[in-house]
């Protein structure tokens, strides 16, 4: 089991939302806060996580990932 402190996973989500234009561009069917999670999973396995491995300690931050990206989407519509 990789140990990813919270700091990182902050940065990791941070830089998520930091890309999200790129993250979101070429998604095809999945939904923009798939994409998003999926881009947070995919980063945390670079940065050691292995696949398959629980991401339960990353649920706030991802709360806050897809929040964010709700209230981008709910502004603009």
């Amino acid at each position: 089991m990789s140990l990813i402190g919270p700091e990182k996973i902050r940065q990791i989500c941070d830089g998520v939302w930091h890309d999200r234009a790129a993250i979101l561009t070429p998604r095809g069917v999945m939904s923009g806060e798939d994409a998003l999670v999926g881009a947070v999973y995919w980063r945390l396995c670079k940065a050691g996580r292995r696949p398959g491995e629980s991401i339960a300690d990353c649920a706030p931050f991802l709360r806050e990932l897809v929040r964010r990206y709700r209230a981008e989407v709910a502004r603009i519509s």
